[in-house]
């Protein structure tokens, strides 16, 4: 499962760079698609030529796993500052998206709480104890069980958008919508409970991967101009590694315990 890990690292550590691409192009930080900034907020595009360069910087540590955990937190309090406030005015117009801050920060957690798991990483003079890494572990698989549940949720409320979202080459698309949305929410459940967790994370991480490979990358290639598509193909590519990372982690404990 080594190679699981490393691969997810990487594939979060490409998505996050693209989305510093894409904050620098926005003159923003657009990391979970928060609201504009309020009207004569005149430094928004300062934030976002900073934050961009932090997130650039935090994504290739974690490709080169080297600081890793600090890199990622560092990740997480740009979501935490940035991004989750703006969320709290539009929160019931713009759900989904807020649920998707959450879960990137979760996500970020896990991978942060894999460095701590793996090398014991030390960030100023105290290190990650084990009941700590746990503790935000299982706060992260929250977070990406809400997004994942309210994604399946979302998936037949708004049915005919998402049947519409998937490219006309792919049949049956209405029996994928609401397939995938049980799939959703079957994830979701699944990793918040430990003895499914390693099963669901690597079931979730190859269907998110999935629809990198089949939805997202079509849909790019098609409108490469198009934000929204933009965006999607780095998420789904950071929440692939990010599964990946989770499922390798409750496998490097099981091995833990055997021996």
């Amino acid at each position: 499962m080594n190679k699981l890990l490393s691969a997810g690292r990487i594939m979060f550590g490409t998505g996050f760079i693209g989305l510093s691409i894409l904050c620098i192009l926005s003159r923003d930080f657009i990391v979970g698609r928060p609201p504009a900034w309020p009207s004569g907020f005149v430094f928004s595009y300062v934030l976002g030529y900073i934050s961009a360069a932090l997130l650039f910087i935090a994504a290739i540590s974690v490709i080169i796993q080297q600081k890793g955990g600090s890199a990622s937190l560092c990740i997480v309090l740009l979501i935490l500052v940035l991004s989750v406030p703006r969320h709290f005015v539009q929160f019931m117009t713009d759900w989904l998206n807020a649920y998707k801050t959450l879960a990137l920060l979760g996500g970020t957690l896990v991978v942060a709480c894999s460095f701590f798991q793996q090398d014991h990483d030390v960030m100023r003079g105290w290190q990650v104890s084990d009941a700590l890494r746990k503790k935000l572990v299982t706060t992260g698989c929250l977070l990406l069980a809400a997004f994942f549940i309210a994604g399946g949720y979302a998936h037949f409320k708004f049915a005919d958008f998402v049947v519409n979202f998937i490219p006309a080459y792919i049949p049956f698309r209405a029996f994928w919508t609401y397939f995938c949305g049980i799939c959703l929410i079957a994830g979701g459940i699944g990793i918040v409970i430990p003895r499914t967790r390693k099963l669901a994370a690597l079931l979730s991480g190859i269907m998110v991967f999935g629809w990198f490979l089949l939805l997202h990358i079509p849909r790019f290639v098609a409108n490469p101009q198009d934000a929204s598509d933009r965006l999607g193909l780095c998420e789904s590519f950071i929440f692939a590694g990010i599964f990946f990372v989770l499922s390798a982690m409750n496998d490097n404990e099981q091995s833990a315990q055997k021996s």
